[in-house]
């Protein structure tokens, strides 16, 4: 029995051999036994990286375990072929008949790689050819054994689709043991056929056996055509290599080296695709005959018997064979959408996409607008007219000019703005006069305060069903609350003061923002109690708002603030404080005051997921600071009305939101970070200089803030530490913060009269011994105990760093006085 086993096997394989030598990859002799043609350069072998078994024929290696091919291919002929296999996602099931690893690891990548993947592309590289030639064989076979009984060819079984038999792999057509060996001559590779018998060597569905008609020859099917290692069917088949690579013969008849990984699974699938196309072509084949033969007529012409007695020639039948009738299903035709409770998601978002990226129309194609009906609608105080006029100057304040920066000219109407500021103050406080404040050592209520106190309150149980300042009065009915009307109308402004245009007009308004800083005071209140705005018709939220609105108007128009020093007037000292105490809101707050690394790590945003920006809120309130206090004559007025508390808590603030540690340096090397860096060195420079010697004198003196030891090492980092590629874009942050050290040592009232006159307050990069000051300086320089640094590490090591100028500034704050 083993000897017989052996022998079959052997043909087996020198079947394969034969088949792969016709096809111009053969396979190697230790693999099959069967020598290499003559002639065949054993380097240019697509095999070379096929782990063969030397000490047995048949046998690969694949993770270290033996594979044999005549085994897997009874295995997976009994399966239904490769196709069917796949289909059923049977492979984990042949792979276990080989006690072979669920996956193993990939040398090169190290990735874990299934092991049943590895083994369907063994066999499709090297069996796959030969199922094709086999499944061709069966139906050559057939074909002629329906043709030699003098009948039509008969209904053809499924490709590759054999009688189930007991001892097969569970979850699988009854798969052979290790013992068994499929039945039928193999494609007619030079095997000898088996002996008949209710075994498995029985013919398999769609195949004639030899013992079925012993007058019919037995002819192996036409694997090639006669030149060129072209296959029957007449397409060419590419040569593979052990690996599944495309293999294209080069000019003397070599095989060039593999083309990648893309190649071969592309190989793979062409393969796949191929057998399953044949697959589904004979079944279709095979359903349609047998069809055929139930629903069709055969209207047959019979001659009569013959006699007994003498001999007549054969019948002659002729049948007519009427088409089989189909049965046609009909699908209304219909629109295939994705949707979501009735409603086609897509096309809702691309009506949305074009709508939202359509063009602004520019006020010229609107036609024209009755501004003095507006007006009157405003003058009115009717809630409709009102309602109007807003909506109709929304959209005009939202187009822009066909000119560059331009938008609605509010200067060509005067009376419009007047009507809607009047329109904001009798809404707000009713003609109530302006107190001021009642208590000048308050502190600064901060935005993130306000914001707390407005959710601690949303987050109350039944808070809906509580009364609050602001909220909508029944007795009104539909109307508006007015703190919408209000808040439509800081809209308006604010659109208003983004065209380039207006800024200048609306900066110079009499009344505008003295009533727009009034709307964002707050109402005096006790110890404990929560914040309340001044105006009883708004509520919290709405003075959050407000709040943030009136902010960046005044971004907008502060470059044209113009502050008197000689009026001594209530309004303009309470519209300063309060514009300060707004902008400082957004600064001052003790969780949000932290140097720019600390403010990464508070976002909790991986820098590696997304790059976080400086706190937008915080850096517009800087360069809106910036921009009020640049004037002289704003910093004089901004000094006189500010308390000196609120002056040293927005300097401590300050400073604490500069980079000290080298982690912040490495965040701030970024544009938008170097940028917020630069707003808060300018607004320190601004607040240095407005301060009165009092705040100055305790910022030399606060070790715990340590003032002069954050800006010389911010200066250093940005001189000697910096590579010498990036230094130009430190320079104009090195220049304020030596000057805003130079002042913070002056300790002295910038707008003294008697100092004005020997030189000007202003006076930017200008230091000791100029502007015809030449007394000499007395007392310790706020940097005199780091005048080794400072000298040695900076004057006169870098002296390509250091100008004149810059020069005389560090040698100054480095002096040791008498």
């Amino acid at each position: 029995m083993q000897q017989a086993l052996l022998q079959r096997k052997r043909s087996w394989l020198a079947g394969l051999a034969n088949l792969m030598i016709q096809r111009g990859t053969p396979l190697p002799p230790q693999l099959t036994g069967v020598p290499l043609p003559p002639g065949y350069n054993p380097a240019n072998m697509p095999w070379r990286t096929l782990d063969v078994n030397p000490d047995e024929i048949g046998i690969v290696r694949l993770v270290g375990k033996d594979v044999d091919l005549f085994r897997l291919w009874s295995i997976v002929l009994q399966g239904g072929g490769c196709q069917r296999v796949s289909q059923k996602n049977a492979w984990p099931l042949v792979m276990r008949q080989f006690d072979l690893p669920e996956a193993f690891p990939v040398p090169s990548t190290g990735e874990i790689q299934p092991t049943y993947h590895v083994l369907e592309r063994y066999y499709i590289t090297i069996l796959g050819d030969y199922e094709e030639a086999y499944r061709k064989s069966l139906a050559e076979q057939s074909q002629r054994a329906a043709l030699a009984s003098g009948r039509g060819p008969g209904p053809q079984q499924g490709p590759l689709n054999p009688p189930s038999r007991p001892g097969g792999m569970p979850g699988m057509p009854n798969m052979p043991g290790p013992s068994t060996l499929p039945g039928g001559n193999a494609a007619g590779m030079n095997m000898m056929p088996p002996s008949a018998g209710p075994t498995m060597d029985g013919p398999l569905p769609g195949q004639f056996h030899p013992a079925q008609g012993a007058a019919l020859p037995f002819h192996p099917p036409n694997l090639m055509a006669s030149a060129g290692g072209m296959p029957a069917n007449g397409a060419p088949h590419p040569a593979m290599n052990g690996n599944g690579i495309n293999m294209v013969k080069g000019p003397q008849g070599g095989f060039p080296a593999q083309n990648g990984a893309v190649d071969m699974e592309h190989e793979l699938e062409s393969r796949k695709r191929k057998m399953q196309e044949a697959v589904e072509s004979e079944a279709k084949r095979a359903r349609q005959k047998t069809a055929g033969s139930d629903v069709s007529d055969s209207r047959s012409s019979v001659a009569p018997p013959p006699s007994v007695e003498g001999s007549v020639a054969a019948p002659i039948t002729r049948t007519i064979r009427q088409p089989s009738r189909r049965k046609i299903e009909y699908v209304p035709y219909a629109r295939e959408i994705d949707t979501a409770g009735g409603r086609d998601l897509d096309l809702i978002q691309n009506y949305w996409h074009s709508m939202s990226t359509k063009p602004v129309r520019h006020i010229e194609e609107w036609g024209q607008v009755d501004i003095d009906a507006l007006t009157l609608s405003l003058r009115s105080r009717v809630s409709t007219e009102i309602s109007y006029a807003l909506t109709t100057f929304t959209l005009l304040t939202l187009l822009r000019g066909s000119n560059q920066g331009g938008g609605f000219p509010i200067m060509q109407a005067p009376e419009l703005l007047d009507e809607m500021v009047d329109l904001v103050e009798d809404l707000a406080f009713d003609g109530a006069e302006d107190d001021g404040y009642p208590d000048d050592d308050a502190p600064i209520v901060t935005h993130k305060q306000l914001v707390n106190h407005l959710l601690e309150d949303g987050t109350k149980p039944f808070a809906a069903l509580e009364r609050h300042q602001g909220d909508r009065d029944p007795d009104n009915g539909p109307r508006h609350r007015p703190a919408e009307i209000i808040l439509v109308v800081i809209n308006i402004i604010r659109n208003l003061s983004l065209a380039a245009e207006n800024q200048e007009y609306l900066a110079k308004h009499e009344k505008l923002l003295p009533v727009m800083l009034r709307l964002c005071a707050l109402a005096p209140t006790k110890e404990y109690d929560p914040p309340l705005p001044r105006s009883p018709v708004l509520s919290l939220g709405d003075l959050v708002s407000i709040r943030k609105d009136v902010m960046n108007t005044l971004l907008n128009i502060s470059m044209h603030v113009a502050l008197s020093p000689a009026s001594t007037s209530k309004e303009q000292l309470l519209t300063v404080r309060r514009a300060y105490e707004v902008l400082a809101s957004y600064i001052v707050d003790v969780t949000e005051a932290i140097s720019p690394f600390q403010c990464i790590l508070q976002s909790g945003i991986p820098p590696a997921v997304h790059q976080p920006k400086p706190p937008g809120l915080a850096d517009m309130a800087l360069e809106t600071f910036s921009r009020y206090t640049l004037p002289d004559d704003n910093r004089q007025v901004v000094s006189h009305a500010v308390p000196q508390s609120w002056l040293w808590t927005l300097l401590e603030a300050l400073v604490h939101r500069l980079p000290v540690a080298d982690n912040d340096f490495q965040v701030i090397m970024r544009d938008v970070w170097l940028t917020y860096v630069e707003r808060l060195i300018m607004a320190l420079y601004s607040l240095a200089f407005l301060a009165p010697p009092a705040v100055k004198a305790r910022a030399q003196r606060d070790g715990q803030l340590g003032f002069a030891k954050v800006m010389l090492r911010l200066v250093k980092k940005f001189t000697v530490h910096a590579p010498p590629e990036l230094r130009h874009h430190f320079a104009i942050s090195v220049r304020r913060a030596v000057e805003a050290l130079r002042l913070v040592d002056a300790a002295a009232d910038a707008f003294d009269p008697g100092r004005a006159a020997a030189a000007p307050p202003l006076a930017f990069g200008m230091g000791y011994g100029e502007h015809g000051d030449t007394r000499q300086e007395r007392g310790m320089g706020l940097l005199s105990g780091y005048q080794e640094d400072i000298t040695l590490g900076l004057m006169l090591m870098h002296p390509d760093i250091v100008d004149a100028t810059l020069f005389s500034e560090l040698e100054s704050l480095v002096r040791v006085g008498h």
